[in-house]
């Protein structure tokens, strides 16, 4: 495993930022946007620099960032906590409490042979009519929800069961603009419970790498504890 390090980086409040912060947090609908920049300020050390962290809004103006490098905040907008090295110590058949936000997709295939990918959500909804959709729409989150989970973990180095489940909610959607581009839409669902560890060098790596799509939009880290 690479050497990483878990930070918990929050928004100053203070006299100096106080001006900005209509700006800097936008409302709601705007998180994904702006944490992307806001985050992102923490590792430009070059324009050539390519993403090698997650990050997860963990309340408004407060993020928890894994990375390769320590964050450095060039522009004084933020209050950091010393960042932690991750390095936990796992073995096979450690049990530990997780929390994932994450982007959800499936990988489908058109008539001419393009491949994309697609919530998976929506892309189960598209099997019942358009009028019973929304009856089935929360059961969908928990059902995909947790098939795409089980779909991770076995490569992963992890099992995860229904009844270790405590929350598979907050099925959201999101458009983030983009230049001369129609904007970026995804969706997150955050995801909670008990895992089992199969395989800990396989675990820790893919926390490194994130699971999911849009990882570079908040989604993707994975926090664990011991349960």
């Amino acid at each position: 495993m690479t050497e990483a390090y878990l930070s918990r980086v929050t928004l100053r409040r203070d006299a100096s930022t106080a001006s900005l912060l209509p700006l800097l947090l936008p409302g709601e609908s705007g998180t994904q946007h702006t944490g992307h920049h806001l985050v992102w300020s923490l590792f430009a050390d070059s324009p050539a620099r390519r993403r090698d962290f997650l990050w997860r809004e963990a309340a408004q103006g407060t993020f928890y960032v894994l990375s390769a490098r320590r964050p450095v905040d060039n522009h004084n907008l933020f209050r950091l906590d010393e960042p932690k090295v991750f390095a936990p110590v796992l073995a096979e058949g450690d049990r530990l409490r997780f929390s994932l936000r994450a982007n959800p997709v499936v990988r489908r295939t058109d008539s001419c042979g393009r491949s994309a990918k697609h919530d998976v959500v929506f892309d189960a909804l598209r099997h019942h009519p358009s009028g019973e959709r929304a009856a089935h729409r929360m059961a969908l989150v928990h059902e995909q929800g947790l098939a795409w989970l089980q779909g991770q973990a076995r490569g992963g180095g992890f099992a995860v069961d229904e009844e270790d489940i405590i929350g598979i909610d907050r099925y959201q959607q999101h458009r983030v603009p983009r230049q001369g581009a129609k904007p970026m839409q995804f969706s997150t669902l955050d995801i909670e419970g008990v895992l089992s560890v199969s395989n800990a060098a396989v675990l820790l790596d893919a926390i490194l790498r994130g699971f999911g799509a849009a990882r570079a939009y908040g989604c993707g880290l994975m926090l664990i504890r011991r349960a």
